[in-house]
């Protein structure tokens, strides 16, 4: 009797095996659709200024924006968060002490590949798409609240931007150049900084000085990660006086001096 080799079979089973173990195991999601044990490629960071009431030019555009967010016109979109990618909505706060997210969602996509079984058959894709679509349901009402009309004795955007950027970007010793950059600020606002550090409501200084300024240093943030779109929401007068053309691009130098990169921007 002859006894033919079988260590070629024992092989092939071997990798078979794993291929089949490999290929089965799932990313673990958390309640938020977003991975448990890997990072995001991409985080969308939306900062909404509620200290006014929008004007119905303002509606129009944060509903395009919503729609844009969740549903791209076209694959180039600037403000689409693509298929397992976050989206973090923060309100601007007064005390930076208390300061959360009002909503965290990530996009699990058409078809969310990347589910165990136990998760398709808790959740499914329906329920998936409709903690997606809940986006729109958590930001309208901050701006239809009673307390809205009370009087703002700050509005710290930059200090804010600062805590935004230590808790989703990465400083540029550590990111890598790419095309789409790990972070994506959105900030939708009158961007009139007031804060005992530096005040639009007064005299204030060249934007490109700030990083360099003994007095205003700690307004700085490494934006070297980062794409910044900035909506600034028109106010009626008198506040609408300080919402100058050179206010308008004292924020594109401002953002290109941390270096960080506009994407988009608009006085609305």
């Amino acid at each position: 009797m002859v006894i033919k080799p079988c260590w070629r079979k024992v092989s092939v089973l071997v990798l078979l095996t794993s291929v089949l173990i490999f290929g089965c195991q799932q990313v673990r999601l958390d309640e938020n659709l977003c991975p448990r044990d890997t990072p995001v490629p991409r985080t969308t960071v939306l900062l909404l200024d509620t200290s006014d009431p929008l004007s119905p030019k303002h509606e129009e555009e944060l509903a395009r924006i919503i729609r844009e967010i969740q549903a791209p016109s076209s694959a180039s979109n600037d403000l689409r968060v693509a298929p397992g990618e976050a989206l973090v909505v923060y309100e601007l706060p007064q005390d930076l002490r208390t300061f959360e997210p009002v909503f965290r969602v990530c996009n699990p996509g058409d078809h969310p590949s990347n589910w165990g079984w136990k998760q398709e058959l808790t959740q499914g894709k329906q329920i998936a798409l409709r903690q997606w679509q809940k986006f729109q349901e958590a930001v309208v009402p901050l701006f239809e609240r009673e307390d809205q009309a009370a009087p703002k004795p700050q509005s710290p955007i930059l200090e804010t931007l600062g805590v935004l950027v230590a808790r989703y970007s990465t400083s540029k010793r550590t990111s890598v150049d790419v095309e789409r950059r790990s972070t994506h600020f959105i900030l939708f606002s009158d961007l009139l900084q007031h804060s005992e550090t530096l005040s639009h409501y007064g005299t204030y200084p060249e934007a490109e000085v700030i990083r360099n300024h003994a007095g205003l240093r700690t307004l700085y943030t490494d934006l070297s990660d980062a794409d910044v779109s900035l909506y600034r929401l028109e106010r009626p007068l008198p506040v609408a006086s300080r919402q100058s053309v050179e206010h308008y691009y004292w924020w594109t130098k401002l953002i290109k001096s941390f270096g960080g990169q506009v994407i988009y921007q608009d006085s609305i």
